[in-house]
């Protein structure tokens, strides 16, 4: 028998569990592995105080009461995450019926089946007690993968085996005419919503950093100059082309063209077109990203910084590709240099450089675009 604390009732003050059984048919093998703290929170009580440490005292008492927000360390992990309920986030437009979605697993991040960053190591670091999980410095990538077309291998695999390749073609104009680098369940037109808390970042130089909703892309595991130094390898490098509705750490907001992995177009920052600052509060952040025809793409930035993600979520900024954005898309094939990217892509890709923050919740839909 496994120990576990079901939720019961929350407070603004405190969070009431009851001490409960579960079948060893429920455990994970993870948990099998963990030490069971259960039966020790069975018999304590966890008060604090605003301005002192954690006060355990010891108690017969199978309910325990404490507050979520100032919670030991010790005992933070082993919070079930069922006390962090999810928000219905809203909607800006509305999901394709049978269309591809994906939802933040707030026990489990790395699902295996949409998600895997176990090898990513400044990833899904630590989960808090407000439900976050920690997200560290250096270069971290979140991949996210539709349901159909799984966790897409690494380059080294595909170049080995070319037979088991999902992606068949490379070149810019077939993908055009084919409309999706994978499977036609590939996201499209595609809602991101990412809720988010940025507790640092590096601001060297009064350089801006961002983090980044990244559509429309497939990989980016090779550099072009890498393809340079190979002869008849697949051009790997042209998965990187997308689209990336960046918001920065001084609240700015703007929108990137990868051509391919790594050429880029972007708007240089409005500093009117702000946010306010963002520093150490919980905000909702879309990335929104729909055709408008076959030769133009749309691209919308809505955010909600007063209401942690709850909503309502306001446009701050839009931007049309209208196939007059670039210099560089021959270089993949494409007709034009300034062709718009109009094919979907099994993967959304969050990504930052030298951000330190925490994600509460990740959504992503294939909408029904507006007229």
């Amino acid at each position: 028998m496994v120990s576990f604390f079901n939720y019961h009732h929350v407070t603004n003050q405190s969070i009431r569990y009851t001490y409960a059984e579960s079948s060893s048919e429920n455990q994970t093998e993870n948990d099998k592995n963990k030490p069971d703290y259960g039966k020790k929170l069975e018999k304590m009580v966890i008060e604090k105080t605003i301005k002192d440490i954690t006060k355990v005292k010891s108690s017969n008492n199978k309910n325990s009461i404490y507050s979520v927000e100032q919670l030991n360390d010790y005992y933070r992990y082993y919070l079930p995450p069922k006390v962090i309920k999810k928000i219905d986030i809203p909607k800006v437009y509305e999901t394709k019926p049978n269309g591809e979605t994906y939802r933040f697993n707030i026990s489990n991040p790395n699902g295996l089946i949409q998600v895997d960053e176990r090898e990513n190591e400044n990833v899904f670091t630590q989960r808090n007690i407000d439900g976050g999980w920690r997200i560290d410095y250096g270069k971290p990538r979140i991949d996210i993968h539709t349901k159909d077309g799984g966790i897409i291998p690494d380059k080294a695999f595909l170049e080995e085996n070319l037979s088991k390749n999902p992606v068949k073609h490379w070149n810019f104009s077939e993908l055009k005419k084919q409309g999706y680098w994978y499977k036609p369940t590939d996201w499209t037109n595609v809602e991101v919503t990412l809720i988010f808390k940025l507790l640092d970042s590096s601001r060297e130089d009064d350089e801006q950093h961002s983090i980044s909703i990244v559509t429309r892309s497939v990989t980016h595991a090779q550099l072009d100059n890498e393809y340079k130094k190979s002869s008849g390898k697949l051009k790997f490098f042209c998965g990187g082309s997308s689209y990336h509705n960046n918001i920065s750490n001084e609240g700015h907001i703007r929108m990137k063209k990868e051509q391919f992995h790594i050429d880029y177009e972007w708007e240089r920052y409005n500093q009117s077109l702000t946010v306010g600052n963002i520093y150490d509060k919980k905000i909702g952040f879309k990335g929104i990203v729909y055709n408008i025809n076959d030769t133009a793409v749309k691209l919308e930035s809505w955010v909600d910084v007063e209401n942690k993600g709850k909503g309502p979520y306001q446009k701050v900024h839009e931007f049309i590709d209208n196939g007059d954005w670039g210099d560089n898309m021959r270089k993949c094939g494409a007709k034009t240099d300034t062709q718009a990217i109009t094919w979907g892509s099994p993967e959304v890709i969050i990504k930052t450089n030298d951000f330190k923050f925490d994600i509460y919740d990740i959504e992503v839909r294939e909408i029904v675009p507006p007229n």
